[in-house]
C-alpha cells in the first residue's frame, strides 16, 4: 500500500481554522486517492499561518525539511508539499534519498500545458503573483502561461466562503479566457483546491480547470507506484548531512 503524506508548510492546526480543517482535508484526499493509498496530512508545529508573500514561503522552509525527513524514516513513499507556490521544493528534495516530493504547482503547470496551448492561474493574493511567476519559469512553461488573475482574499479566509470564491474565480477566469486566450485555468491556492469546485467552474467557463492537490496527490501516487525517486544529480544531499559532519536537519544552524 503507497503511502503519501500531504505535507502542511505552515501551522494551519494553529489558526481559528483548528486542527479540524487539517483532518478535513485529510479525509478529502483520501476520497480522491486510489483505494490502495494511505494518505496521512501533517502541518509543521511553528511555521507562517498562511503563505501570502516571497517572506512567508521562505519562513516556512526550514520546518518543513525536518517534517520530510522525519516522513521517510516513518516509511512514507511520497509526499505532496500542501501550498500551491511549492516553498523551497528544490531544498525540500535535497532532504530525502528515497522519497519523491511532488510540488502542486509544479504538477498542476505541467497537466494544464497537456490540456491547451496557454494556461492562466486564479490565485488569492497579489503577494504571490510574481513568486508564482518565477515558479512558472522554474518548471519551464513561462511561455505557455497567459497570465495570473487575482481573486482578492485572505487564504485563510477562503474554506468559509465557498460560493463567494466560485463567482470571483469565475469572473477572474473568464477575463484570462477572453482577454488572456487562457486554453485552461489552474487554481493558484491550495484552500481554493479543497473547496473542489473545479466542476462548477467548468460548467461556467467552458475550459479545463485543475486542481493543484488532485494533480500532486495523483503524480505522488504515480511516482510511488513506479518507484521513482529524484535524481541526486539535480537534489544531492546537503554535505554535512551526507558527510556525517551534522546528524540532523536542525544542526544546520547554529
Amino acid at each position: 500500500m503507497p503511502r503519501v503524506l500531504y505535507a502542511i508548510p505552515g501551522a494551519l492546526s494553529k489558526t481559528a481554522l483548528g486542527p479540524e480543517e487539517v483532518q478535513r482535508r485529510e479525509k478529502v484526499l483520501s476520497s480522491w486517492s486510489a483505494p490502495d493509498v494511505d494518505v496521512a496530512v501533517r502541518d509543521v508545529p511553528t511555521g507562517p499561518a498562511s503563505i501570502e508573500s516571497a517572506l512567508e514561503e521562505y519562513l516556512s522552509v526550514f520546518p518543513t525539511a525536518a517534517l520530510l525527513r522525519d516522513a521517510e524514516q516513518e516509511g512514507f513513499d511520497a509526499a505532496v508539499l500542501g501550498c500551491f507556490g511549492d516553498p523551497g521544493l528544490d531544498a525540500l528534495r535535497e532532504i530525502t534519498t528515497r522519497m519523491p516530493v511532488v510540488g502542486p504547482g509544479e504538477a498542476a503547470f505541467h497537466v494544464a500545458s497537456m490540456l491547451g496551448e496557454r494556461f492562466g492561474i486564479v490565485t488569492v493574493a497579489h503577494g504571490v503573483v510574481s513568486p508564482l511567476r518565477h515558479l512558472v519559469a522554474r518548471s519551464g512553461l513561462s511561455e505557455r502561461l497567459a497570465g495570473i488573475a487575482v481573486a482578492e482574499t485572505s487564504v485563510l479566509d477562503v474554506t468559509g466562503n465557498r460560493d463567494g470564491m466560485i463567482d470571483a474565480v469565475i469572473e477572474q477566469g473568464r477575463a484570462l479566457i477572453e482577454r488572456r486566450d487562457a486554453d485552461a485555468l489552474v487554481l493558484g491556492c491550495m484552500s481554493l483546491a479543497f473547496l473542489d469546485i473545479t466542476a462548477h467552474l467548468e460548467d461556467a467557463l467552458g475550459v479545463p480547470v485543475v486542481n493543484p492537490a488532485k494533480a500532486g496527490l495523483y503524480t505522488a501516487e504515480m511516482l510511488a507506484r513506479a518507484q521513482l525517486r529524484h535524481s541526486k544529480r539535480t537534489y544531492p544531499q546537503p554535505a554535512k548531512l551526507a558527510t556525517g559532519t551534522v546528524a540532523r536537519v536542525e544542526d544546520l544552524l547554529f
